[in-house]
């Protein structure tokens, strides 16, 4: 029979079933608790905005995202970020924005002159961060935190200024808990291989090649919306596949396959199960399988994050917004960690006539504030604005997105729990993972995981046919 179960109809769930259908295994079923699926991929249009609730967009760097887009026929509704001066990101420091320096590439300088000239980092930080040609490499395969590694090698100004809330926000972490080999493996490599971050980054290859005179946005996202993607994947699997509104409340051993209990009384037989819930919900459906997988996923911590978008006319903010946003340092003391300019980040967001802004709450250093209901969060986020960007006109639309305990955190050691996990898995032949919460937590990385299962599926289901044959067939 080879049944195959997913569990939660997310983009990792979502790109699973649509990767069986591609490699050839189209016997399955998803279930998804919600009445729709999608899970943190949702856009809404409203009064000629686009507000994205979750991710408002990928990283091209990483293919994943890009390639299913154009596979799902989405090639012409591909929209690159702004670039130059209009891709400019701003830190909120001493009272005032300042742009990031020009050439930065996240925490690391690669121009000189605008590093120099920058007032966001003082004089002895400039001179701290240029003397990390000198700072020897550090010889230990030890996990190090974001924290640790940058404070060691650029100091603790380019820490609280740069690489805490702009590293740190992605993943809505903690820096001093932060895994950089989990997270941003590249600055440990470069420091490896040549000593230091400076040097490292001066022998990278520029973006781009002589064949391309045009290259690849870093950054990209749907015409209408990321919700565009989910709903052309749900687009492409047969309406029987799809169990919405449906939950999955325990999976047991059942002689050689897996029994999934669902919520509405019913049962299915299963050869193979992927997960792709959070790992703390997977633990407790996995507890009376292998309690000791189950305690290993629950030790995958998450966070709580908010987002609130606000719309205003353009005649109303007296500042110019010439840039992508800007991201707050925790030492700077107020209730948010960044704000996108959304309107200039992309284009279409809103009418010419007006803007909008997506700012973001919460995370590791701050959860309580974005588990407050919708109209706390909303005032919250105009008295930050009203502060920071001197905004105090009333907002045409203001809509808030909380997501509790939505966001993993790649905690030291991270490494070696989801190699534990994998462990565990090689007993319990049949499930498999995908989702934020193991080797990447953005879109491209959920899409790849959903991707990795569907193939680990169709050769096993290929492999066993093929064995099958050679024993009827006598070969």
């Amino acid at each position: 029979m080879n049944k195959t179960v997913i569990v939660g109809g997310g983009i990792a769930g979502l790109a699973t079933a649509f990767y069986l259908q591609e490699f050839g295994s189209s016997n399955y079923t998803l279930i998804e608790c919600s009445p729709t699926c999608g899970g943190k991929i949702t856009s809404t249009s409203r009064d000629g905005f686009l507000i994205e609730g979750g991710p408002d967009s990928f990283i091209t760097q990483k293919p994943a995202a890009l390639n299913l887009c154009k596979r799902l026929g989405l090639g012409d509704q591909l929209v690159g970020s702004n670039t130059g001066k209009q891709a400019t990101t701003y830190v909120w420091s001493g009272g005032r924005l300042h742009p990031m320096p020009e050439g930065m590439m996240l925490m690391t300088p690669t121009m000189v002159l605008p590093f120099l000239r920058s007032s966001l980092i003082s004089w002895p930080g400039k001179i701290r961060m240029g003397m990390e040609l000198f700072i020897p490499k550090l010889n230990s395969t030890q996990d190090e935190s974001l924290a640790s590694f940058v404070r060691r090698r650029l100091g603790t100004e380019a820490l609280n200024k740069i690489a805490g809330p702009l590293m740190g926000g992605i993943h809505a972490a903690d820096p001093e808990k932060l895994s950089l080999s989990s997270t941003f493996p590249m600055f440990q490599d470069m420091e490896k291989k040549h000593g230091s971050l400076l040097r490292g980054m001066m022998k990278r290859p520029k973006r781009g090649t002589a064949n391309s005179s045009k290259p690849t946005p870093m950054f990209m996202t749907l015409h209408g919306g990321l919700q565009q993607l989910s709903d052309a994947l749900v687009a492409q699997l047969p309406a029987h596949t799809v169990r919405s509104g449906c939950t999955v409340l325990n999976v047991r051993p059942h002689e050689a396959q897996y029994q999934v209990l669902l919520s509405d009384g019913s049962s299915i037989l299963a050869d193979h199960i992927v997960f792709a819930t959070p790992s703390y919900v997977t633990a407790d459906l996995v507890q009376q399988t292998d309690p000791t997988l189950a305690s290993r996923l629950r030790a995958i911590r998450y966070v709580s994050t908010a987002t609130v978008s606000l719309a205003f006319r353009r005649a109303d903010i007296a500042h110019p917004m010439q840039g992508a946003g800007f991201i707050v340092p925790k030492s700077e003391g107020r209730k948010i960690t960044a704000c996108s300019w959304s309107s200039a980040k992309f284009p279409h967001r809103a009418p010419d006539d007006s803007v909008l802004l997506r700012v973001f709450i919460g995370g590791a250093l701050a959860e309580d504030l974005a588990e407050q209901d919708e109209p706390a969060l909303i005032e919250l986020a105009r008295n930050e604005l009203r502060t920071i960007m001197g905004i105090t006109a009333a907002p045409i639309l203001a809509k808030a997105y909380r997501w509790n305990k939505a966001n993993p955190q790649y905690d030291l050691g991270h490494g070696s729990r989801i190699t534990e996990i994998e462990q565990s898995l090689t007993d319990l032949p049949g499930l498999y993972l995908a989702g934020a919460a193991y080797r990447g937590a953005g879109l491209p990385d959920c899409i790849q995981s959903g991707i990795i299962a569907a193939r680990s599926i169709a050769e096993r289901v290929h492999a066993n046919h093929d064995e099958y044959t050679s024993v009827c067939i006598g070969t």
